[in-house]
């Protein structure tokens, strides 16, 4: 290609990044999924937390701030203003007294589906020009590269420094 010449409106020497490309359509999502989940009063953090703990029967909230990686103050705020609403409710870890499990509610259960079909929508219109089966290749392809973090993750959890 010739200098200065672009790929569907973006300059070739950022267009031919997949990284850049990678996070920019994570940030284009983001950015339409805080519209879309506004009139139900939570952010796309909120909903991450009820994602996770829809499918899971408790987690600390530190499991959930590793998994996010977050600063474990912002997960408390997050599960402090979720509780505060009566979409989650924690508890002391009977085995350490220091932690707190936390558990999704009923009423976050049914926000949370209300919340992922706002998700599901945004994705179907951002990744509708992909023709059938291949947002699924992309997926998995996104999973095997990220495989290795998210085992290094498991075992020694990213910390802000």
């Amino acid at each position: 290609m010739t200098e200065g010449s672009t790929r569907g409106g973006l300059p070739e020497g950022l267009a031919s990044l997949a990284g850049f490309q990678l996070a920019k359509c994570g940030w284009w999502l983001e950015q339409r999924l805080e519209e879309e989940l506004e009139p139900l009063g939570i952010r796309v953090r909120h909903f991450l937390v009820l994602a996770m703990l829809s499918t899971s029967e408790s987690l600390s909230q530190q499991e959930m701030a590793d998994y996010l990686l977050l600063d474990p103050t912002l997960m408390v705020g997050l599960v402090d203003d979720l509780e505060a609403r009566g979409f989650c409710e924690r508890a002391r870890d009977p085995r350490d007294r220091r932690r707190y499990r936390v558990r999704v509610t009923e009423d976050g259960r049914a926000l949370h589906r209300r919340a992922r079909a706002l998700a599901d929508a945004v994705g179907d219109d951002v990744f509708g020009r992909l023709p059938d089966g291949e947002l699924g290749t992309v997926v998995r392809a996104i999973g095997q590269v990220m495989e290795p973090f998210w085992a290094e993750q498991a075992v020694r959890p990213r910390r802000k420094r």
